[in-house]
């Protein structure tokens, strides 16, 4: 189990991973948060989160587009707009 502290919230996870591997990826998510903070003028934490995981998932796109062939390019598009639809079922409008 490891424990997790992002934008005013903590909650916990279990993983196969090595803590240190787990620290490593939060530290970097928080790295994006705390960029997303700086340049954005919203101070919603869960806008912050969104914006801070489209930003990684932007590099990561861009990171397998540079090697990865057309087929699998396309599977990428297609989970992250599966993944994107998820969120927005799920999220509350902060609108209404």
């Amino acid at each position: 189990m490891m424990r997790i502290d992002l934008l005013g919230t903590s909650f916990q996870i279990q993983s196969d991973e090595e803590p240190e591997y787990l620290e490593t990826i939060l530290d970097y998510y928080r790295e994006r948060l705390r960029e997303i903070e700086e340049t954005v003028a919203t101070r919603d934490p869960l806008k912050q989160s969104i914006l801070a995981a489209l930003v990684v998932t932007d590099e990561l796109f861009r990171s397998r587009s540079r090697g990865a062939a057309p087929e699998e390019a396309g599977e990428i598009a297609e989970i992250t707009h599966r993944l994107l639809q998820s969120i927005d079922h799920v999220l509350p409008d902060p609108e209404s």
